[in-house]
Formats: structure tokens, sequence, C-alpha cells
């Protein structure tokens, strides 16, 4: 049997693991990506939001996101009308004090969209141009851990031919019935269903209504249908929760293309208009999460660790950030800068995450099953939950739920907070790109005695003066404050209580 020796696997080639696959690599590590369909997905699904288009500027992807995505409504906008063509009955969206919040809280435009099959593309080709190796039509078999490695066996859809794969490190990041946990023996023991719905993904041409709405999100309800109608490119790409309709059966049923297409028109309210339906899922809106993320040198992420209704849309973008957390901590470790002791901060930190955002879903999912009566009053008691969990959570032992969300402001355990600095040559620049996925320390202006400090400390960290920080914050390459104070000695109790070594190891050969 062939074999073949990586760093890094991951194990799954949706959003999650291509993107997981693309911040190994940009972090030096050249990881195998293996996805047992035989090609990217071709239908548009889940959306980005704001935090998600953040990480992926922070690796160089700026000017890719743009170029890829498309301009959507305000976050969280959204319509409510008897049918999509029809009459308003409602319309909702964030109050104003937090509609501002998104507006000047990052330097990237928060209605800028892509959804999960363009950030596929984007991932993969970028992943290989940075030396990484994806095989699609690879299913994994079997997994073994080890104490120092894990061996996985591979085989090849088409022809069942196999191999072994050893690695450092194994991501599983292959979707909500996730062989790598089934494999590792852990189980989502408190995973809910909220409901059973089906999806439609089309191609319809509705003229002008995306102006008309002035959003891109609109829920349709009338005597035939209860559905939503979500444009997935800006002109005429479309997806559908249909959530009820008369005769809905209480068990998970599929739909037939000639009653989806049905229940398709009465939600646009046009008999006629031609529909182009790509597909149709029945499938379960859950809540849970997984007992463990890890075991051993096996790390769970995405769907294989939660999963969530797609109400407040955050599941995959969660998952995503998942990814970002953990490859700059593996990828550190390989290096022989940080102990392994690091790695045992991906599950707190991601639990988290996981809370905020199920905490946001579990709202907006009770919310959109009593349709009846004026929304607003609903956006404004999600509000803060939607700003938390979409990128203002905290990682613990600052894991708090009352800091003011407006506040933004500088603290550990939270994303370093994004502000217009001066820049010799380049004029203003968001802290955000100054820190750029890498350690990074803000000071005040005049301290001068922190570059002599980040040079001793043996990691490779970069010092910025910053007009409106008070004392000093070091921010981990993954945008989170890991410290903020006055002193050298605390600044290297913080990273040596991450796992920083006092003396590093030798850098593994199999980096760049």
């Amino acid at each position: 049997m062939r074999t073949h020796a990586v760093p890094v696997l991951v194990v799954g080639g949706g959003p999650v693991g291509l993107s997981t696959g693309l911040f190994l690599a940009h972090w030096g590590v050249r990881p195998l990506v293996v996805e047992k369909r035989d090609s990217i997905s071709a239908v548009p699904r889940a959306n980005t939001s704001l935090r998600t288009l953040e990480v992926f500027r922070s690796i160089g992807l700026g000017a890719a996101l743009e170029e890829a995505g498309w301009e959507g409504g305000p976050p969280m906008r959204i319509l409510f009308r008897d049918r999509g063509l029809g009459v308003t009955l409602h319309q909702a969206e964030l109050p104003d004090r937090y509609s501002r919040i998104l507006e000047t809280c990052s330097p990237v435009d928060p209605r800028l969209t892509l959804t999960h099959d363009r950030i596929q593309r984007l991932t993969s080709a970028e992943l290989r141009r940075r030396g990484g190796e994806i095989r699609f039509g690879a299913r994994m078999v079997d997994l073994t851990p080890e104490a120092d490695h894990v061996r996985v066996r591979i085989a090849d859809t088409a022809t069942g031919e196999e191999w072994e794969v050893t690695a450092d490190y194994v991501i599983g990041a292959d979707g909500a019935n996730s062989d790598v946990r089934e494999r590792l023996g852990i189980t989502m023991p408190d995973r809910e269903v909220l409901t059973r719905l089906n999806t439609a993904f089309f191609r319809a041409d509705l003229g002008p209504v995306l102006r008309e709405w002035g959003t891109h999100m609109c829920f349709a309800r009338n005597e035939r249908v209860y559905a939503t109608l979500m444009s997935k490119n800006g002109r005429d790409q479309w997806s559908s929760h249909i959530l009820d309709y008369p005769g809905k059966p209480d068990h998970l049923a599929d739909l037939t293309e000639d009653r989806t297409i049905a229940l398709l028109r009465a939600a646009i309210g046009d008999e006629t208009i031609p529909i182009e339906l790509h597909a149709v899922n029945a499938w379960e809106a859950a809540l849970g999460t997984a007992s463990s993320f890890r075991r051993g040198r096996v790390f769970l992420a995405g769907d294989a660790a939660h999963v969530q209704s797609s109400a407040g849309g955050l599941g995959m973008n969660t998952g995503i950030q998942d990814g970002h957390n953990l490859a700059w901590k593996i990828a550190a470790v390989l290096r022989g800068r940080f102990t392994p002791a690091l790695l045992d901060t991906y599950e707190p930190e991601r639990r988290a995450a996981v809370r905020a955002s199920h905490a946001l879903s579990r709202g907006m999912h009770q919310g959109y099953q009593s349709p009846e009566g004026d929304p607003s009053t609903l956006y404004d008691e999600i509000a803060v939950d939607y700003l938390r969990g979409m990128m203002f959570y905290a990682y613990p032992p600052h894991d708090d739920t009352e800091p003011d969300i407006t506040a933004d402001a500088i603290r550990p355990g939270h994303r370093f907070p994004h502000r217009w600095a001066r820049s010799t040559g380049t004029g203003e620049i968001s802290t955000l790109d100054l820190a750029a996925a890498r350690w990074t320390l803000f000071t005040e202006p005049d301290d001068h005695r922190w570059r002599t400090t980040a040079a001793s400390l043996g990691i490779d960290l970069h010092v910025h003066p910053l007009n409106d920080v008070n004392d000093a914050a070091l921010v981990r390459p993954d945008g989170f404050v890991a410290w903020h104070g006055t002193t050298e000695e605390s600044l290297r109790h913080a990273l040596h209580g991450l796992g920083l070594r006092t003396t590093p190891e030798p850098t593994r050969t199999v980096l760049d």
C-alpha cells in the first residue's frame, strides 16, 4: 500500500475544510485536504459574514473577495411580504445603534457577500497556489491515532484503490455526519431538532425586485406557502427555505420537482415565471455540540463539531473561524516555538464562540416560526446576540457576555477592534491590516521600550505605535487580544501561558 506523509490532513473539502487548509498554508504548513465528492459544489448555499470576510482579508485576499463577491443588503435586513412580488407586511432590521456599529467596526463593506461555492473556488485555488494539496474523490476509510502521529487510510471513490497517510495532526471538517467524529467515538448528546424543512436552489428572473426590497432576503407567507426567498448573486440565483405549506407532514419528507416549483411560484407570486430548479433538499434544522472537539492529535471543526439552524446565517462562518483559530496554533507547534499546550486552547475558545452563535440561531429560529405581528420586537431582542455571535464573542478566561457591544474596546479574549491609523507612505490603514494574521504589539506612540522587548521574545512580533492605545496590546495571529498591560514581565507571562517555549525546538522540514 502506498504511503504519504503530511504535516496536517484535513478530511472534508467543503468551505470549512478548504478554508482551514488555506489558513494552514498561509502560516507555513502544507496540508493535504481530501474530499469524497468529485468536485466543489456548484449550488450556492450559505453566505459569508463580516467577520469571515475579515479573516480572509487578513491573509491577503481582500481584492479577491471584492472581485468574487457582490453587494447584498445591509446585514439582517429582512422583508416580510404576502408574496415576493406582492405586498409588504413588515420590514425588520437591526436597530440604528447596532447598524451603525456594522458600518464602522470593520474595513470590510458589511454588504459584501460571497456564497459558499465561491468561497470554495477561491480557497481551493489559493490553497494550491500556496503549496497545499487537494484530492477530490478520496474518502477516509480508517483512522488510527498514535502517540506521535495519526495513520489514516484513504480510498479512491472511483477505483477503490487505497493508500495510507501519516499526519502529525488530522482535522475532521467532514460535516454533520462526520466519519472522523464517529471513528473517534465522539457523540453529540445535546442535538435538538428545531424543525424539518426543504431548501430549494433555483434560477429565476424576478426583475428589479431586489431594488424594490432594498435587501436580498424576503419571507413570503400566504395561504399556500410560508418560505424564504434569498438572492445568491444579486441577480437571478436564489435559495428558498420552504418552512410550511398545507399538508406538510411532521416527519422529514422529500418534495417532488413539480411540487417544489409550485410552492416556489406561490412564494414568488407569479404562476408563469420560468424556474430552473437545481436542487431541493429535505433536512433537519438542529442545534448541537459535540461532547469533545478533540481526541489527541485529531480535531473537529465546523459541522463535525457543532451544528445549528440556518437562522442567523452563522453556521458555515462559525466553522470557518474554527479553522482560523486552529490553523495558526498547529503551525506554531509544528514550528517548535510553542508547546502542544497551545492546542489545548482550541476547544474552550471555540465552544465559547459556538455558544454565542447558537444563542442567535435559537432566538432567530423561534422568532421565524411565529411570524405573526411586527418582527421589529424580535430584532430589538436579538441584535446583541447577532453582533456577539458574528464577531464580538469572547474567549475564556474572558468569556463574558456583559461588556457593551457598542464599545468595541481593546479587551483580552476579544477581537482587536478596527481603527483607522496613519501609516507612512500609505495614508490611512486599518489596525486589522496592520496586524494582518501575525503576532502584533500595539503600543502608545512615545513608549519606545517595546521594540527591544519584542526583539527578545523569540517570535516574529511586529510593533506598531497607535494613538488611541492605552498601555500596550498583544494581538495573536488570529486577530484576538492575548494581553493588554504595562510591563514586560506580564507580557512574557501571557505568552508563556499560551505555551511559548523559552528555547524553540528545531523547525520541521515539512514547513516552508
